[in-house]
């Protein structure tokens, strides 16, 4: 019985890792040239559901919200 518990726990243990994720921060532009920041777990996410971004806008991955990058204003935007 000892056993099973624990086969148990171990295997909801496994089936729950899948569903976590490690959200990343990435910079944008959005539609007002303004660089912000949004987390998401890939790029390709963080392309997709930044708000309000420019059409023109990618993504870049960026180690902190500190970076100097972020709140600048893009001109020609």
């Amino acid at each position: 019985m000892k056993t099973l518990l624990l086969g148990a726990f171990a295997l909801a243990a496994v089936v729950s890792v899948p569903g976590l994720t490690l959200a990343q921060t990435f910079a944008y532009v959005n539609q007002g040239g303004e660089v912000m920041t949004m987390e998401a777990a890939t790029a390709n996410d963080a392309l997709m559901t930044a708000p309000n971004i420019h059409a023109r806008s990618g993504v870049m991955l960026i180690d902190t919200t500190s970076d100097p990058v972020v709140g600048d204003n893009v001109s020609g935007v």
